[in-house]
């Protein structure tokens, strides 16, 4: 849940950031919240689809690695059309991102602990806009803010390395 989320909440943590290096104007910057949450709005019940085609490992995999290339492509944007752009293709994990995790809980956790397991998995979200808002935002600081977004790019691919590994594969899928 902390991945597809992370970019929009990088972009708010980082955007005078990318004001200034970009050359953006904080209207184009505040329409990154408008594409992604629309792109994820549009995709949302396709997005129940696939996740029910592929299955939740899948899905978790798919999702992390689409987080991973939406934040990369967002790291070496050169300018607003660009970012933009990168921000449309990162709605797209948040569309799986509800139905992938939630079947995940079903596929392997059992009933008795599937609430707790549930809210900590809702969790992610904050825990994505306190990555941005700290940890990442002070390795822009240090490093630029480029650094920062790649880094976060970089863990969504070791995540999804993980899920594979982790999860247990769909029946069929």
């Amino acid at each position: 849940m902390a991945f597809s989320m992370l970019q929009l909440f990088l972009l708010g943590a980082l955007g005078p950031r990318l004001v200034d290096e970009l050359d953006v104007s904080p209207t184009t910057l505040g329409l990154t919240t408008t594409i992604g949450f629309g792109t994820a709005a549009v995709l949302s019940p396709v997005g129940g689809r696939i996740v029910d085609r592929v299955g939740p490992r899948r899905a978790l995999a798919a999702l992390l690695l689409l987080s991973a290339v939406a934040l990369a492509l967002i790291g070496a944007a050169p300018g607003a059309g660009f970012l933009l752009a990168a921000v449309a293709l990162g709605g797209l994990p948040q569309a799986l991102a509800n139905p992938a995790t939630n079947k995940a809980i079903l596929a392997s956790v059992e009933p008795a602990r599937r609430g707790a397991v549930t809210g900590m998995k809702q969790s992610g979200v904050q825990l994505g806009a306190f990555a941005a808002g700290l940890p990442l935002a002070a390795l822009a600081g240090w490093l630029g803010w480029r650094a920062a977004v790649w880094t976060a790019a970089f863990a969504a691919v070791v995540t999804a390395v993980w899920a594979l590994r982790a999860l247990p594969a769909a029946t069929g899928a």
